[in-house]
């Protein structure tokens, strides 16, 4: 990112010097020898970023750090710049700016370590300059002379000058930053996802799964519809984990995890994994016969799946299931009488449901 805007910086300021020293009435104003010298910097600095970009193109995706390149594009940004400052007057206020704004980006792309190393290499530099301006060793502007005034006033090529170094800096400086809050939203967004989401399923986690339950617990006071909890536990997993290892219970868990997924309705419902081997279905708007289809055709899903184990035995998973229809009840209390009716189905023999509205006697449905 870094490289491909400080390019075209730099190619756009070797152009512009190159085309004034290319004029006689512009050149009377310049220090040539200060201008070419310029101009080597800029190349050299430029051959560098386009090195660093060749080398670096193929291993973007890597996540390991790269901390000589990262130096070496980092210097000659910074150099660059600063040689455009210092050759223009260092201490106007655009180039200021501009030079305050590459250090801010910089430290939001490059470690604070490289950003370290180049301000080591950069601030003396001005100091330096500063310091020879001050004892009159140096001119102020060493590329300009006193044939860039008339009458006191800049004349327009120098003026124009002046102003493209602080445009041309900040319409740089402009894009990074879109580019950065753009990457920083979706990075953000990837974060709420994460923080949400369960790895291994892709479903809701624990966490969002609480937080949509009274969010359509407040829904339905509002709309007095009915709302179905699911409760789902995997029959005999730990046999799995301990026949054929975690990554075939993983296996079994991702599984039971898409055809949860593929059996409700979204958005409206929600698939969610609790932890460990413990699932839950949310259906809004759902009564509890309806629910018994969802339940029912979820058993006969799982009753056609088959994980392979590394042995070649064919695994088949049983779920055991507590279902409760609510009105007006606290989310607690519906998870209660949903894992109560889930700890009854699996009292019974597993592989089936036990299904209640909250407050009436549950009555077991056998899968």
């Amino acid at each position: 990112m870094a490289i491909g805007l400080a390019t075209p910086f730099f190619f756009i300021y070797l152009g512009v010097h190159h085309i004034a020293l290319m004029f006689d009435s512009i050149r009377a104003g310049l220090r040539p020898s200060v201008l070419w010298g310029l101009q080597g910097l800029l190349a050299t600095c430029t051959l560098v970023l386009l090195a660093s970009a060749w080398w670096l193109w193929p291993r973007r995706r890597l996540p390991d750090l790269v901390p000589v390149p990262e130096i070496a594009l980092a210097l000659s940004i910074g150099l660059g710049y600063v040689a455009i400052a210092v050759a223009a007057g260092a201490f106007m206020a655009g180039p200021t700016q501009v030079l305050m704004g590459v250090l801010t980006i910089g430290l939001m792309l490059l470690q604070r370590r490289t950003m370290l190393i180049a301000f080591a290499v950069c601030a003396p530099i001005f100091g330096l300059f500063d310091l020879l301006t001050v004892l009159n060793v140096v001119p102020y502007a060493p590329a300009i002379t006193a044939n860039a005034f008339a009458n006191g006033e800049p004349v327009w090529w120098w003026a124009l000058w002046r102003h493209m170094v602080f445009h041309v800096g900040w319409v740089v400086i402009a894009c990074l930053i879109f580019v950065l809050f753009g990457r920083l939203d979706a990075v953000h967004t990837e974060l709420d996802r994460l923080s949400s989401t369960d790895a291994l399923t892709g479903l809701a986690n624990r966490r969002a799964f609480m937080s949509r339950l009274k969010a359509e617990l407040r829904r339905q006071a509002r709309t007095r519809r009915p709302m179905t909890l699911v409760l789902v536990d995997a029959d005999h997993f730990k046999r799995v984990n301990d026949r054929h290892g975690h990554p075939v219970g993983d296996q079994v868990l991702a599984m039971l995890g898409r055809l949860l997924s593929m059996g409700v309705r979204t958005p409206v419902d929600m698939a969610a994994r609790l932890g460990g081997e413990e699932f839950a279905l949310l259906l809004p708007d759902t009564t509890l016969d309806e629910a018994e289809a969802v339940c029912a055709r979820l058993q006969q899903q799982l009753a056609a799946e088959r994980v392979i184990a590394p042995s070649g035995e064919a695994l088949r998973l049983t779920v055991s299931m507590g279902v409760v229809e609510g009105l007006d009840q606290p989310p607690e209390h519906l998870l209660r009488q949903a894992d109560t009716n889930l700890y009854k189905a699996k009292a019974a023999g597993r592989d089936r449901a036990i299904y209640s509205v909250l407050g009436l006697l549950p009555s077991e449905v056998p899968a």
